[in-house]
């Protein structure tokens, strides 16, 4: 057990020191549910839940890799045909399946098939980062 326990440990260093730091986290079931630790960043999160060889899912990996540029939100994507135990656990009926956290942790929102960007960030209650607010500045008479 202490053995397996060290395994893990250690797998978790490498690809934590190994992983792109804007890049959305792959997560996999291991010794404990990996999405509740993706959760405990304490941001507005969401989860998608889909599979490699789903094309509406590799669809969204454009999506969620610019998502995961913002600093303010947590973004992981699980493979559910490797990680079958996310199915039952979390009551997913198709792919892909999104599901948004509040800062808290608590789920407020699911939507199942592709999604853009902007309706993720509504979804979350944020607006897109670089979207700045100015005062427009009327045309001088010509």
């Amino acid at each position: 057990m202490v053995a397996v326990a060290a395994t893990l440990t250690g797998f978790w260093l490498y690809t934590s020191s190994n992983a792109q730091p804007n890049e959305p986290v792959a997560v996999g079931m291991g010794a404990a549910d990996a999405v509740q630790g993706v959760l405990r960043a304490g941001k507005p999160t969401i989860i998608e839940f889909g599979a490699n060889n789903c094309v509406s899912c590799r669809e969204m990996k454009p999506i969620l890799h610019a998502l995961a540029q913002d600093s303010r939100i947590a973004v992981a994507d699980v493979d559910i045909l490797k990680e079958r135990e996310y199915i039952g656990k979390y009551q997913i009926r198709l792919m892909p399946t999104q599901v948004f956290y509040n800062a808290q942790g608590v789920e407020t929102g699911r939507h199942m098939g592709k999604i853009s960007a902007e309706a993720i960030l509504a979804n979350l209650g944020m607006t897109p980062a670089a979207v700045t607010t100015t005062a427009i500045t009327p045309k001088a008479a010509l």
